[in-house]
């Protein structure tokens, strides 16, 4: 049960930092300024923000990479049932999302990334990003607590 915990606990971890690694890998990386001359416009280079073009990018990247590691962690042979099942689950959401129709998937990002962006000004700042990570994490600490109280009273 610890181990569970402890998995789904990295994984929260992971969401909670993506669009701050989003933010990382889009001003730094040169192949996603290159794929698209409006976000080399509205983002000057070295600036700390993202544009939704940029953001896409990164998911895109996320995604392909998350189904790679999951691949690999599931190939181990001395996997607990439990922690199997939970890796067998977020890998069939990965290859559902990855499976998704360009449009459906650009759609769920473009939700996601108008959340972030809270004045709605098309590019996601240093401090919008900070809100959304202090939401994120305050919403599964907060889950985190819930699902602990019954666990703690046996």
């Amino acid at each position: 049960m610890n181990w569970m915990l402890t998995a789904v606990s990295a994984a929260v971890a992971a969401m909670l930092a993506l669009p701050s690694f989003a933010a990382q890998s889009a001003v730094q990386a040169p192949q996603a300024a290159a794929t698209s001359k409006a976000a080399n416009s509205e983002v000057p280079d070295g600036e700390d923000k993202i544009s939704f073009e940029q953001y896409r990018d990164w998911r895109l990247n996320f995604i392909e990479q998350r189904r790679s590691e999951l691949a690999v962690q599931l190939s181990g042979t001395d996997l607990p049932a439990q922690q199997k099942t939970r890796l067998q689950q977020v890998k069939a959401y990965y290859e559902w999302f990855a499976g998704l129709p360009d449009a459906d998937r650009d759609r769920r990002f473009r939700e996601r990334f108008d959340r972030i962006d809270a004045n709605h000004d098309g590019i996601i700042d240093h401090s919008e990003r900070t809100a959304w990570h202090d939401r994120q994490r305050a919403f599964y600490h907060h889950a985190s607590n819930s699902r602990d109280a019954p666990a703690a009273a046996k």
